[in-house]
């Protein structure tokens, strides 16, 4: 029943493509791209990760629906809508150690973001972009700010992103609440082959590494990505596992899986409006 409403999101979806438009089609599910949405063009654009594996049972399903618009030269703008689903055992009897396995759905945030090009790749020697993003959710906030650069060479697609975000979350417990902070760089770097004018597929690293508050480990992902585009629609489908945790790693493996996960799974989907 929970893949209903995403099944019914994706049919409004592919109805509303517009087969004249141009999308602002992603190579990457991670890494985000120079490239805006022209002025007065419109994308909508949803969303799914899958995320499985940490130290006891864990899985959790994230739903994304994205509004894009272009509003001026080489200014796009964003709204979004999460949703969650987790599943995950948790220890009921601390003597006993006996486990539990629970479940739940959530609306888990909205969030509005800002992209400003700076440079166009097709035309200079880098494209590159100014990224801001504001979170708002009951369980966590954040504030993210990203720089993007990117180059076509030949068939080859290259982009990097120096990523820093904030994330706040609220703590409950006897005394009152608090809030919880942690501060995270997330540097990625993705390449990408472009098969035909259609296709492409390549490959993106990432690494969340915390630097402050409550964030204290760093990992790194990495894995192959697969990109369809048309008029109007594109598809990119990425698959991340854990590679290695630089610090932390949990008990007898070489992963964190404390803080992260030991797979992710995204698939991005964009229709132009």
């Amino acid at each position: 029943m929970r893949c209903a409403p995403l099944a019914l999101l994706l049919a409004l979806s592919a109805a509303l493509v517009d087969s004249h438009a141009a999308a602002a089609t992603r190579s990457f599910v991670y890494t985000y791209e120079s490239p805006v949405l022209d002025a007065g063009r419109s994308e909508l654009v949803p969303w799914t990760t899958f995320r499985v594996g940490r130290g006891r049972y864990y899985s959790a399903l994230d739903g994304r629906l994205g509004f894009l618009h272009g509003f001026a030269r080489g200014l796009q703008l964003g709204l979004y809508w999460d949703f969650r689903s987790e599943t995950r055992d948790v220890v009921d009897d601390s003597l006993t150690q006996t486990l539990t396995r629970e479940s739940y759905s959530e609306f888990a945030s909205a969030a509005a973001e800002l992209e400003y090009q700076l440079t166009d790749r097709r035309a200079d020697v880098l494209g590159s972009a100014l990224y801001l993003q504001a979170t708002l959710g009951p369980r966590q906030s954040a504030l993210e700010a990203r720089v993007i650069v990117d180059r076509s060479v030949g068939k080859w697609l290259l982009a990097a992103n120096a990523v820093a975000k904030v994330k706040l979350a609220p703590i409950r417990g006897a005394q009152g609440s608090e809030l919880e902070t942690a501060l995270v760089l997330e540097p990625a770097v993705a390449a990408a082959f472009l098969l035909s004018d259609a296709t492409s597929v390549g490959v993106e690293l990432r690494a969340p590494i915390g630097v402050g508050g409550s964030a204290e480990s760093a990992t790194l992902f990495g894995g192959p990505v697969l990109r369809w585009a048309d008029q109007g629609a594109w598809a990119a489908l990425g698959v991340a596992p854990q590679l290695l945790a630089f610090s932390g790693p949990s008990t007898g493996s070489r992963l964190d899986l404390n803080e992260h996960e030991r797979l992710e799974v995204r698939l991005l989907a964009g229709f132009s409006l």
